[in-house]
């Protein structure tokens, strides 16, 4: 037999098939929307996403690409109801309409049944084929009410889904910034919309702040507050990443030195992503912000994921290094759920790990989960690193975390994030 082949990276979206336009898709949907508006039935509809068709194709020949879409399209209608409907929508992509529904739960059970049909590998010209679908829902009423709403909704929970382990996501209640742009997010630069708050970081055997991490805010004139979810990805997506880093740099450095002026030798945390590490020059614009603010290399710590580090290892590696050459302190932010863990560790000159808040969160009441807490502590100290844990939210656990020589802490017990001046004034009242 044959080896099994993985289907993991990027769909084609290019390949020429005949597929059924957008207007022809929205109407199917539209006339579903009003018999379950009449029969006061839910509408679901699931965005089907199949990873790696372009690599299968130039593997196996386009011959058995095609094949593998229609074998994957007949088990996804196998898998459903006789009145369920099936779209392509693009060469691996479906969108799958369930009229008749509850509620979205039942959406949901619909879509673990899809991923299910799929655990085995599919037969293509006596090939096994492992495919990787991943599933995005939404649901009328509750969270849209017409076609193009749904659809969007859909597909963004496509996107999450297809970075989560179970490969299925349901789409929010109310999804701000599904009508945010570049333009928006480039007028938002320009016209100063954008905040940089700070969040205070507890010393836990000083009891008390000694630093503070910068989060932009964005508060948008007609939808609110923005995620920075939802415009940090925008940024990335659309070349606005350097000048968004340039505004974050520029606007922790400013807080920086106000702080400074006001006595307070408060180091201030700064996030860079793994596109703002792969711009050419970061470095150079890094020190550039803090000479144009007069702070010191030692005041600002440089934030950085497991998913920046591993996408580019060597170079990060270099990067980081070059700043902790020039005085930068260096952190690895949520550390834990990502792929770099402790083997990563020897070659990144950190000197602070921040552990996610998943592992902090409801550790009182999980034994296991508080020995690896404690694990993690005294590993990182026999490394010679610091560390910070996230999202602390009650006394008890700001408690714990002290009894096990953690040595700081963040989160809403502590500090929500806020502007300059409520920080300051936090301060000056102790």
């Amino acid at each position: 037999m044959a080896p099994t082949a993985w289907i993991r990276p990027s769909c084609s979206w290019s390949e020429a098939m005949s597929l059924p336009s957008r207007a022809e898709r929205h109407t199917r949907v539209e006339r579903l929307l009003a018999e379950a508006g009449q029969s006061g039935t839910a509408l679901g509809l699931l965005m089907v996403g199949m990873a790696g068709l372009r690599q299968f194709n130039i593997q196996h020949g386009y011959e058995r690409g095609e094949r593998l879409l229609a074998e994957v399209e007949r088990q996804l209608r196998a898998a459903l109801r006789p009145g369920d409907q099936v779209l392509a929508r693009a060469p691996g992509e479906w969108l799958v309409l369930l009229p008749g529904l509850r509620d979205t739960p039942h959406a949901q059970l619909a879509a673990a049944r899809l991923l299910r049909q799929f655990e085995q590998p599919v037969e293509v010209m006596e090939q096994p084929v492992l495919v990787d679908l991943a599933v995005g829902i939404a649901a009328f009423p509750e969270q849209g009410r017409d076609a193009e709403t749904l659809c969007r909704l859909a597909e963004a929970a496509l996107v999450s889904a297809q970075e989560l382990a179970d490969r299925m996501a349901v789409a929010p209640e109310r999804a701000p910034g599904l009508e945010v742009t570049a333009a928006d997010l480039r007028l938002a630069l320009a016209e100063g919309h954008l905040q940089m708050h700070l969040q205070p970081i507890w010393d836990l055997r000083a009891e008390r702040i000694c630093g503070a991490e910068a989060l932009a805010r964005w508060m948008h004139p007609r939808l609110g507050q923005v995620s920075p979810k939802v415009f940090v990805p925008i940024a990335e997506a659309s070349g606005l990443v350097s000048e968004f880093t340039r505004w974050s740099l520029n606007a922790a450095m400013q807080h920086a030195a106000r702080l400074a002026r006001e006595g307070l030798v408060l180091p201030v945390s700064v996030n860079l992503s793994a596109a703002a590490l792969a711009e050419r020059g970061i470095v150079e614009q890094v020190l550039a912000a803090m000479a144009l603010w007069n702070v010191p290399p030692p005041m600002l710590v440089v934030e950085v994921t497991e998913t920046a580090i591993i996408a580019d290892p060597d170079g990060g590696a270099g990067l980081l290094r070059r700043l902790g050459e020039a005085g930068v302190r260096v952190a690895i932010d949520d550390f834990g759920v990502g792929n770099a863990s402790f083997a990563y560790l020897r070659q990144f000159p950190a000197g602070e790990l921040k552990m996610d808040g998943s592992f902090i969160t409801g550790m009182l009441g999980d034994m296991r989960g508080q020995q690896l807490v404690r694990a993690m502590v005294e590993f990182s100290h026999h490394l010679g690193m610091q560390v910070v844990a996230e999202c602390v939210e009650d006394r008890a656990t700001l408690g714990a975390l002290a009894a096990m020589d953690c040595d700081f802490a963040q989160g809403f017990v502590i500090g929500r994030p806020a502007p300059v001046e409520a920080l300051l004034e936090s301060l000056a009242a102790v």
